[in-house]
């Protein structure tokens, strides 16, 4: 039976919740599906499926590559909060997100994960607030399912 794409996303949800949110941390949210709203859950990460690549190896099953997005979502200017405080919180996030990717490279759940290619920077308008939200690819490839 091959392997679900959810697996490797709810790992990686949670690795990142660990390192993001809590006591001094830059993220109220961690999540591995959308939000209905962002505005009580900024600054939030949230996970999403991507694509799939399932490479067939001679007699041996399938190497599965999945391809996740992780968005990043921060709330601009408000009271108390400046510009200048949201960039350094995605940067922050982006930042602790690179490590546990870099710490996590091979996995109980996966023998590779990394990005996908460059990250991108936002300005989306939600909620009727402005919000940066950061885009980051990323590619988990199984050792075999």
């Amino acid at each position: 039976m091959s392997t679900s794409r959810e697996a490797g996303r709810d790992a990686l949800v949670t690795l990142l919740a660990a390192a993001l949110v809590g006591g001094g941390l830059p993220a109220k949210t961690v999540t591995g599906s959308k939000v209905a709203a962002l505005q009580s859950n900024t600054p939030l990460v949230v996970v999403l499926s991507a694509g799939s690549q399932r490479e067939r190896l001679t007699y041996q099953g399938h190497k599965a590559t999945f391809y996740l997005e992780i968005l990043v979502f921060v709330r601009q200017a408000q009271t108390g909060w400046t510009n200048a405080q949201a960039e350094d919180a995605l940067d922050d996030i982006e930042a602790l997100i690179a490590g546990v990717l870099e710490a996590n490279t091979a996995t109980d759940n996966w023998e590779m994960v990394d990005y996908d290619g460059p990250s991108t920077v936002f300005e989306i308008e939600a909620d009727g607030s402005r919000y940066y939200m950061e885009r980051i690819p990323v590619a988990v490839r199984l050792a075999r399912n």
